[in-house]
């Protein structure tokens, strides 16, 4: 066998060792399979059901649909990273209540054309967690801040969504020290 044969052979076979590879990791994602750790149920709670309504969105001005991001951030990481199933409020041991009170972007630097090149996003939250078997209530304001930099490619969207995954992050980490 020539050597470029034998090299065509172990490219082959080395491509196809990488696709079984990620066909299976692909495969196991989509079962409900996940890498990393899953933490349980709440200790006080009975069934493990916790549900989420919508938050309220109280920006001024009026920050569109940044309830409905930041309530499905939530819903995805309590069904990545608990065992808890969501349930509709009133057939839940726990709810979570959100009301999102600010949404800001500060620039911090702008060009000589006054155009911003770097800034803040942040979102401030009332969070509301009521604990039906315990009869326990909790308040917090959870809040978070991602940085936006034009000069590195960033957009407002992106440094929203990163603040929405951080922020429902916190919050899960709220719930779970409840």
């Amino acid at each position: 066998m020539s050597a470029r044969r034998t090299i065509l052979v172990v490219l082959r076979r080395g491509l196809l060792s990488f696709l079984l590879g990620a066909t299976s990791v692909a495969l196991l994602s989509g079962c409900g399979y996940t890498l990393g750790a899953r933490l349980g149920s709440s200790p006080n709670s009975k069934t493990g059901a916790i549900a989420i309504p919508t938050f309220d969105n109280q920006t001024i001005p009026l920050r569109r649909d940044l309830e409905f991001e930041l309530t499905s951030a939530l819903r995805k990481a309590v069904q990545s990273r608990t065992t808890w199933t969501l349930a509709r409020d009133g057939s839940s041991d726990v709810t979570v209540y959100g009301t999102i009170r600010d949404f800001r972007e500060r620039v911090l630097a702008d060009d000589d054309l006054d155009r911003k090149i770097e800034s803040m996003v942040s979102i401030v939250v009332h969070l509301r967690i009521e604990d039906y078997r315990s009869r326990k209530l909790r308040e917090e304001i959870v809040s978070e801040t991602e940085p936006l930099s034009i000069t590195q490619g960033g957009t407002l969207a992106s440094a929203r969504r990163r603040a929405i995954e951080g922020l429902a992050r916190k919050i899960l980490d709220q719930i779970q020290t409840f």
